[in-house]
């Protein structure tokens, strides 16, 4: 009975492990996607690009505290449509994401991946941009 125990523990605590460490993936991609969601509608109520692009990274900035290990997500907004932010149709936004991984620290492995998720959200063609 011991001897059983003895192998069946070890297996049970890595499966624990994985299902820990598949929690956190998924936590963190759904935080960084909702991000990149957030940044897109933030950035597509802006009236000129200078502000979709700071709206766009404070919009991630804000869902993502103290979830990126190094500093802020990368935001990289970009028009849809036409260059010209005034004429364009959608804006899309990618945010990137460096994490931890906590689950695996538990056993002594730092491990950080990164996320990326872009978001489109339209413009409104009735509102006057620049």
């Amino acid at each position: 009975m011991a001897v059983e125990f003895a192998i069946a523990v070890p297996g049970f605590l890595v499966l624990l492990l994985l299902v820990a460490a598949g929690g956190d993936w998924v936590s963190s991609s759904g935080q960084v996607g909702a991000a990149a969601s957030d940044a897109a509608r933030a950035a597509s109520l802006a009236r000129d690009w200078a502000s979709a692009a700071s709206d766009a990274s404070a919009a991630a900035d804000d869902d993502l505290k103290g979830v990126c290990v190094g500093g802020a997500p990368r935001t990289t907004p970009a028009p849809i449509g036409s260059t010209d932010f005034a004429r364009a149709a959608d804006v899309q936004v990618t945010v990137s994401c460096t994490v931890n991984l906590q689950a695996f620290k538990v056993i002594g492995f730092p491990v950080t991946t990164t996320f990326t998720s872009t978001a489109v959200a339209p413009l409104d063609p009735f509102v006057q941009r620049s």
